[in-house]
């Protein structure tokens, strides 16, 4: 069974299933630009690698109790071939797990260079730990003749920088010209709505790839678990208006009838 939701189903980012279903969307994102593109280009699938900051180190956070582990009284010597040593106290590091994202470059066969790169936006690199880390790879890409393409399916965590105002809605693409800066193409729907078809420039004179993102999205629902992942009786784990979570409710209601 598929979302009961026209276009973006928000229990995937409520109920903290977005991980998941993002590696499968870039890889279900790639084979259908794959169907489409000519022949002189590749899509390929490449990683961010973000270290998780969350816990302990982060400003305002409590840092984790430590643990101390001793062998003998403290402060007592510990004696080897009769010169004696401090006995240390043994503490704990703070590990820093990596968090491994896939995003798409479409690139020119001739020479593997760079046209155009595809991204999906996440909780770590739109509101998370590795915001700082994605900006400043995005300001880089943004100074290059590489066409970027970024698609927020999120409705938690701050919008990407843009010298005007968004158009109200809940989700966007943004579809940036390696030969149009600053301009950007903004498109935007609610959560009501399907998701948009997009345009993924290439270079002249090919013509653009015109991507159906709900297809992408319906495509990924149906070839992960996501319908048995996503608890709907439970709350969906989000903050929503009053008319957005009666229209949820009514949607699942419908689901089940």
């Amino acid at each position: 069974m598929g979302s009961p939701f026209p276009g973006v189903d928000p229990f995937l980012e409520g109920q903290g299933v977005w991980a998941d279903f993002h590696h499968t969307f870039i890889t279900t994102w790639r084979e259908l630009v794959m169907r489409k593109v000519p022949t002189n280009y590749i899509a390929r699938v490449e990683e961010h690698v973000y270290l998780d900051r969350s816990r302990g180190d982060e400003p305002g956070e409590r840092v984790p109790d430590i643990v101390v582990e001793q062998s003998g009284p403290v402060g007592q010597p510990r004696f080897s071939g009769g010169a004696a040593t401090a006995e240390p106290a043994i503490l704990q590091n703070i590990m820093h797990d990596p968090i491994r994202e896939g995003y798409i470059e479409v690139q020119r066969r001739s020479d593997d260079s760079v046209v155009a790169v595809l991204e999906l936006l996440s909780p770590t690199n739109k509101s998370g730990s590795g915001r700082g880390e994605y900006l400043v790879k995005r300001d880089a890409l943004l100074k290059k003749p590489v066409h970027l393409v970024e698609v927020d399916l999120l409705l938690k965590g701050p919008r990407l920088p843009l010298q005007q105002r968004l158009p109200e809605a809940h989700y966007y693409a943004f579809v940036s010209r390696g030969d149009r800066r600053p301009d950007c193409e903004v498109f935007h729907w609610t959560i009501r709505e399907r998701l948009k078809t997009i345009p993924i420039p290439l270079e002249p004179p090919d013509p653009d790839l015109i991507i159906d993102l709900q297809e992408v999205f319906d495509l990924t629902f149906s070839r992960g678990p996501f319908d048995a992942l996503v608890r709907y009786d439970e709350p969906v784990g989000l903050s929503l208006s009053e008319s957005i979570r009666d229209w949820v409710q009514e949607r699942l209601k419908q689901r089940s009838a």
